[in-house]
């Protein structure tokens, strides 16, 4: 047995120590940073472009500036990250975490971010353009001065979403059940088989 045992062992050493090496890489476009913890670590004006990040770990980092075009951020942690004026072009992010993080002034287009964690996050300013937030848990995100196109919230969860004075004409797969969950004002625009919930605007 022992002489079975032997290389196998080395085999998963010589494995390990690959991954670990991968965590290590300096920032650079198609870099495999999967599985990795990038955690409080100043990422400023990056270039992910077409990287691995599945479960990468960016708590409280910031990547502000920084493009993820094409890149696979599938199950990654972004808790209270700011990732303003990223690029999140042909980006897939489901089943993500970005609770609390910022994206204000964002690009965002061709993204699946569908089964998303992404409570109170921030989307002011960004422009989300085929976006995906199927089933996402988008309780008390906020939406203001963004502008949405074609951005499917079928099934997304919408407690206390904030859309005041939001365009949500170009939207899809939104429901006045959600809007009535949701929070606006009278400058947020509605297709006109929605109305707005009395409980608009929502008090402090």
């Amino acid at each position: 047995m022992s002489y079975v045992l032997a290389p196998v062992s080395a085999i998963l050493l010589v494995s390990a120590a690959t991954v670990d090496a991968d965590c290590y890489d300096k920032r650079a476009p198609g870099i495999d940073w999967s599985g990795c913890k990038k955690t409080n670590k100043m990422l400023d004006d990056s270039d992910f472009s077409d990287s691995n990040m599945v479960k990468t770990d960016m708590t409280r980092s910031s990547a502000t500036a920084s493009s993820f075009r094409n890149a696979d951020l599938t199950k990654a942690v972004g808790y209270r990250a700011n990732f303003d004026r990223v690029d999140l072009t042909n980006t897939i992010l489901t089943k993500s975490e970005f609770s609390r993080a910022s994206f204000k002034n964002a690009k965002i287009k061709n993204v699946d971010w569908s089964k998303a964690e992404l409570g109170r996050i921030d989307f002011s300013g960004a422009k989300l353009d085929n976006v995906s937030f199927i089933y996402t848990n988008l309780s008390r995100a906020e939406f203001a001065n963004a502008e949405l196109s074609g951005v499917d919230f079928k099934g997304a969860y919408t407690y206390l979403t904030h859309f005041e004075g939001v365009d949500l004409r170009q939207v899809k797969n939104l429901s006045q059940m959600q809007l009535d969950l949701a929070c606006g004002d009278s400058e947020t625009r509605l297709l006109p088989t929605f109305w707005m919930p009395d409980s608009w605007p929502c008090s402090e």
